[in-house]
């Protein structure tokens, strides 16, 4: 018997971000790197916040934001991976709003 699907709703100062890529990737020089290297620094990683909670005042749904993979929870809904991550553990913003922006572009 199938489970009803039931709406989840972020809270708090939280925001809910659809997991990055895990693939390979590449440098700008075009050296491969494989998803089993795992970077012994502390990288930063964009994903795009997918729902937010009632207290987070400068993010919003679509916007990719910069966090890093130690200040996330994973959660299983349904058998999908997602994220969760305060905002106060979001280091930068790439919006299509535009405000308060500082000239660079994604």
């Amino acid at each position: 018997m199938n489970e009803p699907r039931r709406h989840v709703a972020v809270l708090g100062d939280r925001v809910l971000l659809a997991p990055p890529d895990d693939g390979e990737r590449r440098t700008k020089a075009g050296i491969l790197i494989p998803a089993t290297a795992s970077s012994m620094d502390r990288k930063g990683i964009w994903g795009e916040a997918i729902g937010v909670g009632p207290h987070v005042r400068q993010i919003g749904v679509g916007d990719e934001v910069l966090y890093l993979p130690d200040d996330v929870i994973e959660v299983d809904v349904q058998g999908d991976a997602y994220l969760i991550v305060r905002e106060r553990d979001v280091h930068a913003v790439a919006s299509t709003r535009g405000e308060n922006a500082t000239g660079l572009y994604l």
